[in-house]
């Protein structure tokens, strides 16, 4: 290990004790951050170019917040050219807003609602709230979709010209709103646009090609992503490496050394396949001679086929912070990072470095950690997640941070209470959140999570995790959507310190769990690497639904708060059968009345169920 090594890890152990004590890449950075589109163009989503919405690519960055004394309902008003359905209503969040509100498509012709739907409590930004069975849209018919509020984001004069997305058009009155509750929303001002979009999908779009199981299944929202295997190929060394194949799903280890073929032979046995950063006197020969991918900080002489990716700054977000300063190109530990000293330069470091990369089609990825989780507004974090990256990740270490449990400005800013603080779910929570600010633009990148694998706490009365903890808390993050992996693999405090952890000594006590986890994600990546369903099998139980090849696969364990004992998951319409599989546990449980009956013993317990017609 090098010094540069060296100075690295320590600067890392330095913020976790101060938070303890308080081309290519321009094509997809362009794709990620591309400027509005006219408000003639059409604003096509799907891969089929048949789903359309009006606002997708808008910049809402300078969008301001209304405040009302009495909730009011906003919306959008538009007409179709073609028939089709609507299969979710968007609406722009107000700033600071945590609050879920109620959805509702109306026809104009006599005012009638046609659906209406709840949307999650979340956070700033777009947000996507699926219909529970889609709408049908007739040709030149006028509808209305709107959602109730007393914040609310809005444009005046936006709709002096109007717009069109494809087969649709809403025109200079069509942002509309209505004062009392339960009315068609018909009063407009000023041309204004309330940031309320739809999700039209045409009658005539071409069936996509779908498992069996996929083709039958029941009418169920699908789960926004940003398009599984597929958004690889975009990227040709990630293409090379086969990360655009559905059997791949990225099990990562942060910062190792690579330098002997037991090293990677052993990481290989434990079901890794990818390292993100790896010291600079790495060997990145042995990497791509054993079929492994790199993501790389600092370019090394025998790059090749294996670094598919090129790595930001690591949690420019807590040192570098949000702000308007300048980076002065030092890391922590060198001296003032930021001029004028007290301004944040968090977005002009990932900006340099960003800048500084080749044109080489690997992808940049950057890793955040408690400033975008919890201490920047949200419009900060969001633009550290969406603004230089196009993999990003988190590293929030629920179950062995001594201070993210309590400390006011932490857990409790996602609503975590001390006593639930310490389980599974919040990994989970880590992904939901990233996932929301990375949907602010109204794109999608694949966000990874951290699971630490020991003690990475410089601070001996802090937990150390455990096996059973870490399967339960990588299986959260899968549940919650995460679409990698990333173990941090080093230990700072606690009875074992190391920067091996899984290879030493120290990891004796978790490498089984890691092993046999890594082991059912890469058998299960063909059905991972599907756009899951959105089903509430059960309020206290977080699920993902996915199909694939003529078998539906329901993944289940506790939630936030409760969830363990016996519990019930009732079954969407749609899946037949009279029984299910609970996969690697051998054995098989009844379905009666559309319903599974199975216990949680643990709060990091999981059960991964395939049903078969």
């Amino acid at each position: 290990m090098t010094t540069t090594d060296r100075r690295r890890l320590i600067a890392v152990a330095a913020v976790i004790t101060l938070l303890i004590v308080a081309g290519v890449v321009s094509v997809v950075l362009a794709n990620r951050n591309a400027p509005a589109a006219p408000r003639t163009a059409a604003a096509a989503t799907s891969a089929a170019s048949e789903t359309f919405s009006f606002f997708a690519d808008d910049d809402t960055s300078e969008v301001q917040t209304t405040e009302e004394k009495a909730p009011v309902e906003i919306g959008l008003r538009f007409s179709s050219t073609i028939d089709g359905t609507l299969a979710a209503v968007r609406f722009l969040r107000a700033h600071n807003d945590s609050s879920s509100h109620p959805v509702t498509v109306w026809s104009v012709r006599g005012g009638k609602k046609l659906a209406s739907a709840d949307s999650s409590a979340t956070l700033t930004g777009w947000q996507e709230v699926p219909l529970s069975a889609p709408v049908a849209i007739e040709a030149g018919e006028q509808y209305v979709v709107s959602y109730q509020a007393d914040r609310y984001r809005a444009s005046t004069g936006f709709f002096s010209k109007p717009a069109q997305a494809g087969p649709l058009s809403a025109a200079g009155d069509a942002g509309v709103f209505a004062y009392n509750e339960g009315t068609l929303p018909a009063l407009s001002y000023q041309a204004s646009n309330y940031w309320v979009d739809v999700v039209f999908r045409s009658a005539t779009a071409a069936p996509s090609a779908a498992a069996p199981a996929e083709a039958a299944a029941m009418s169920l929202p699908r789960i926004p992503w940003e398009g599984g295997p597929s958004y690889y190929k975009s990227f040709p060394q990630a293409r090379k490496s086969g990360w655009d194949k559905e059997s791949f799903f990225p099990l990562a280890v942060w910062y190792e050394q690579v330098s002997s073929r037991q090293d990677v032979t052993t990481d290989k046995a434990m079901g890794l396949n990818t390292y993100i950063m790896v010291t600079a006197d790495s060997n990145l020969r042995l990497i791509k001679d054993n079929g492994m991918s790199a993501m790389i900080a600092e370019d090394h002489q025998d790059r090749g086929d294996e670094s598919v990716g090129w790595v930001l700054a690591d949690e420019a977000d807590m040192w570098g912070k949000a702000g308007p300063g300048r980076w002065t190109g030092k890391w922590p530990g060198q001296g003032d990072t930021c001029t004028p000293a007290t301004a944040g330069c968090g977005f002009d470091i990932q900006k340099k470095l960003r800048d500084r990369l080749p044109d080489d089609g690997r992808m940049p990825y950057a890793n955040y950690g408690k400033g975008v989780m919890f201490w920047e507004s949200d419009e900060d974090a969001a633009r550290f997640v969406n603004d230089y990256s196009a993999v990003v990740s988190n590293d929030i270490y629920w179950y062995t941070d001594g201070n993210v449990c309590k400390a006011p400005h932490e857990g409790p800013v996602l609503g975590v209470k001390e006593g639930n603080c310490r389980r599974a779910a919040n990994y989970g929570l880590t992904v939901d959140r990233m996932r929301t600010l990375d949907a602010a633009d109204g794109k999608h990148q694949p966000v990874f999570n951290f699971v630490e694998v020991g003690h990475p706490i410089d601070d001996s009365s802090s937990p150390t995790i455990t096996g059973e903890q870490v399967a339960g808390a990588v299986m959260s993050s899968v549940i919650h959507e995460a679409r990698g992996i990333v173990y941090f693999n080093h230990n700072f405090g606690g009875p074992c310190v190391s920067q091996h952890v899984l290879r030493e000594k120290c990891g004796d006590a978790v490498r089984p769990a890691v092993t046999e986890v890594n082991r059912r994600i890469t058998e299960l990546a063909p059905v991972l690497n599907t756009q899951s369903y959105q089903w509430t099998f059960n309020p206290a139980v977080d699920t993902m639904l996915k199909a694939r090849d003529g078998s539906y696969y329901i993944f289940a364990m506790p939630g936030r708060e409760g969830g363990t004992g016996e519990q019930t998951l009732k079954l969407p319409p749609g899946i037949a059968g009279s029984q299910a599989e609970v996969m690697f546990e051998n054995r098989t449980i009844p379905i009666t009345d559309g319903n599974l009956h199975d216990t949680f013993s643990r709060e990091s317990s999981y059960h991964i169920y395939r049903v078969t017609p």
